[in-house]
């Protein structure tokens, strides 16, 4: 009977201890992504920044056109 108590009780360690360290790896994972994209972007100029909108598709050729002279970059 001891014995059958003890692995009862690791299932349910296992049962509690495995959603708890999953939800923290997830957790750190996005944490850290986030924080190192964040550095990347701060790096980035504003014309690089404005370059990848165009190529992304998020601007057209006019609104690139004109923010590009805003920039200063003819």
């Amino acid at each position: 009977m001891m014995y059958h108590d003890t692995y009862w009780n690791m299932g349910i360690m296992w049962v509690i201890w495995l959603p708890i360290m999953v939800f923290c790896f997830i957790f750190l994972f996005r944490f850290f992504v986030k924080s190192n994209t964040n550095k990347f972007s701060e790096k980035e100029s504003p014309l690089e920044i404005l370059k990848r909108r165009y190529a992304n598709g998020e601007l057209s050729t006019a609104e690139f056109e004109e923010r590009k002279k805003i920039l200063g970059d003819n």
